[in-house]
């Protein structure tokens, strides 16, 4: 590739960078300062802080933000238990040439749409639905289960929605994973656990770590499923924001302030939490060796 031809694709990859998310997030910065958006005609744009502070004074939108915090801390360990035992199967108990058909089964789901796939789940979860028609079949229960419209279903919602962020990383990871290497742990006795956990977790911990923070990331900007499958009494900052959005004009200001600060806090929490991931499996294989 010549000179000029890199020089294009930079300039290509930049520009889009710039458009698609330099430029929202300080259109963003510069509505969140305003005092109102947009300001009334022939009046000059008049700056505050107040959006911000309604995020530290209001109760209402730090419990929405600290509810989404945990929804998405506990997405995350969820879709991590079960895309392990997936990403392990495809990526080592699979032959190689098979391995992008069965990757492509798991993935299948999710070639359609989060909405049409949250609609999916209220009508599995409904009083006439799927899971409560069994649940009466079997005779576990006499009347409908109220499966919808709490922390539940929506916990659900999410793990669904952002489970395949899980499960790449891990199968991408896996499967550049030396097969001499597990070879030798089953040759020195060590039994199926015993490989996953002292040979393949310490080599896919970058894999690992980068998998839990994508998905926490997602996990917490996900919409569909708390709209769809949430009640009011299960409020979460991505529908507080769509909400201030959705309303009257003047309040696009406290919104851009909102998701502003989804995205920081957002970013620290996923960079937190990939870091003390990699710490944690350090030092607790460390610590075994060191017992043993």
């Amino acid at each position: 590739m010549t000179r000029v031809a890199r020089l294009i694709f930079a300039a290509i990859a930049v520009a889009w960078v710039a458009v698609a998310h330099v430029g929202p997030l300080v259109a963003m910065l510069r509505i969140s300062v305003l005092e109102s958006f947009p300001a009334a005609p022939g009046e000059p744009a008049s700056f505050s802080l107040d959006a911000f502070r309604a995020l530290f004074e209001g109760a209402g939108y730090r419990a929405a933000l600290g509810h989404s915090l945990l929804l998405a801390t506990l997405a995350t360990v969820i879709s991590l238990v079960l895309a392990w035992p997936l990403a392990w199967h495809v990526a080592v108990r699979i032959r190689r040439r098979d391995r992008a058909r069965r990757l492509a089964f798991l993935v299948a789901p999710f070639w359609t749409s989060e909405v049409l796939r949250m609609f999916a789940l209220v009508l599995l979860f409904s009083n006439r639905g799927a899971v409560n028609l069994l649940l009466r079949w079997t005779g576990l229960t006499d009347a409908p289960v109220p499966l919808l419209y709490g922390d539940g279903s929506v916990l659900t919602g999410i793990v669904y929605t952002v489970m395949l962020s899980m499960l790449l990383p891990l199968a991408a990871s896996l499967s550049r994973l030396p097969e001499n290497v597990l070879d030798a742990a089953t040759d020195l006795g060590a039994n199926r656990w015993q490989r996953q956990l002292f040979v393949a977790l310490p080599l896919v911990s970058g894999g690992l770590a980068s998998g839990m923070a994508l998905t926490f990331i997602l996990a917490l900007g996900v919409l569909a499923a708390p709209a769809l499958l949430g009640g009011a009494g299960t409020p979460t900052f991505a529908t507080v924001i769509a909400g201030l959005f959705g309303g009257a004009s003047g309040r696009w200001p406290l919104g851009a302030a909102f998701g502003l600060a989804l995205l920081l806090t957002g970013t620290i929490c996923a960079a937190g939490m990939a870091w003390s991931t990699r710490e944690i499996i350090a030092w607790t294989l460390g610590r075994e060796r060191v017992s043993m």
